[in-house]
């Protein structure tokens, strides 16, 4: 029997929410017994091992740590490299999510059991629905029956992952885009689906929230101040991601130029002052956040035929980031990230 089962134990039964005592009752044996199984000063007798694998919602193989690990963390590896090589190729964006798409398919077929690349398939045919959708830029009139292809392929990989994996965020990320993969192709109902089963925020009763306070009444407050700063920067990047959204849709679509402008500065307000603190901030989502807001804002001001204050705006926002406490090589990215926009994005603007 593998020496990874107590750890696998104890993975399994965290994944799916379960204390020690809950784990027990449903195997109908003592709290103590699980906790020797977990630590490894006992061993679960071998008639437990297909009940135990049931509960935890495993393969049994899993569970004794029969999974070869380090040949899927091999395999995560050298997909992440293609994906990269393929995004520092020349092609246009559109061609290369169609070429890391269809790269993926292949590998997700060739390594049906590595849960991460098939989540990463399926964001990046997410992101593919983006560029075929013919309502925002329609790249592939032409090669539609090539993209189904994918939508179905990715839509079906990821059904799977949701049905066996353990992973809870790997599962919500696959929801998510999913339901992005609907939007696009228009079949709502089935993207609602996907959304409706994914955590939000209006009830306020968040993981992160009460983890701060059991650590608060577990360890003290400054134990409590390194969750606080960890917080900071996941509660940003989900601010920051919700502001795009608002600024992206009142750049394209609002028919009030005022308007649409009043709203991207008000998001660019709250993006600068969250960045006050920068431990608080993901430098690198700040500074995609940064490009997006002003790029929607010049949108916003080309779509309604304000070349000049196009101009102005672009050139006001070089000299601030400029004089932002950023390095050298950050002013550079932010730059550089803002002239990709205008170069790809340039022909659906007037």
């Amino acid at each position: 029997m593998s020496t990874m089962l107590g750890k696998n134990i104890k993975t399994f039964r965290k994944n799916k929410g379960l204390t020690q005592e809950e784990l027990a009752e449903l195997l109908n044996i003592t709290p103590q017994a699980v906790s020797k199984w977990e630590s490894e000063s006992g061993l679960p007798d071998v008639s437990m091992i297909i009940p135990l694998a049931k509960v935890l919602g495993v393969t049994t193989d899993a569970l004794l740590g029969y999974d070869n690990l380090s040949e899927n963390d091999e395999i995560i590896l050298r997909a992440k490299e293609t994906m990269a090589a393929l995004n520092n190729s020349e092609d246009r964006r559109e061609m290369k999510a169609l070429r890391v798409c269809e790269y993926l398919s292949t590998e997700t077929s060739l390594n049906p059991g590595c849960f991460e690349i098939i989540k990463d398939f399926v964001e990046q045919t997410a992101n593919l629905s983006m560029y075929a959708d013919p309502v925002l830029e329609g790249c592939f009139p032409d090669d539609m029956e090539r993209i189904e292809k994918l939508y179905k392929d990715a839509v079906r990989k990821g059904a799977y992952l949701i049905s066996h994996s353990n992973d809870q965020t790997l599962i919500e990320k696959t929801h998510f885009a999913m339901a992005w993969i609907y939007i696009h192709d228009k079949d709502f109902d089935n993207a609602r689906e996907h959304i409706n089963v994914l955590p939000n925020i209006s009830s306020n009763r968040i993981r992160e929230k009460i983890s701060m306070e059991l650590t608060f009444f577990e360890s003290g407050f400054e134990k409590m101040k390194g969750d606080i700063a960890g917080n900071s920067v996941v509660l940003f990047n989900m601010v920051a991601s919700m502001l795009d959204t608002y600024a992206q849709n009142y750049g394209w679509w609002n028919n009030d130029k005022d308007e649409a402008l009043e709203i991207c500065n008000w998001c660019e307000g709250i993006i600068k002052a969250f960045a006050a603190r920068k431990e608080a901030v993901d430098m690198h989502h700040y500074l995609r956040a940064r490009r997006s807001i002003v790029f929607f804002k010049l949108v916003a001001l080309k779509r309604f035929g304000d070349d000049k204050g196009a101009e102005a705006l672009y050139g006001e926002f070089q000299k601030e980031i400029q004089a932002e406490d950023l390095t050298d090589e950050q002013k550079e990215e932010i730059i550089q990230l803002l002239n990709n926009d205008i170069a790809h994005y340039g022909k659906y603007t007037p």
